[in-house]
């Protein structure tokens, strides 16, 4: 059985839509690129807003913060609590 025309392959991709074409030749014309250009960069611009760190290096970088910020002076020796400004009570004091 043969694959639909429309099938993607690792070589080449036929989008059929009339409104992703639209939308690609628009943004090709406002950017003075050709479209498989404009297409690029608006797909890597995306990716770039929607992929997300690696969990490891993300608990890496939280773990190097709170080191930094566990290791700064404190400068106010007030119980937490008068600083917040909060009673036993827990209401404003």
């Amino acid at each position: 059985m043969l694959p639909p025309l429309n099938a993607l392959t690792s070589d080449d991709m036929n989008i059929v839509s009339a409104k992703v074409e639209e939308l690609a030749k628009r943004l090709a014309r406002l950017t003075g690129e050709d479209v498989e250009t404009a297409l690029e960069r608006a797909v890597e611009e995306r990716l770039s807003r929607v992929a997300t760190a690696a969990p490891a290096n993300r608990n890496a970088a939280m773990r190097r913060f709170f080191d930094r910020v566990s290791a700064m002076p404190i400068r106010d020796v007030r119980p937490i609590e008068d600083i917040l400004g909060y009673g036993p009570d827990g209401l404003p004091s």
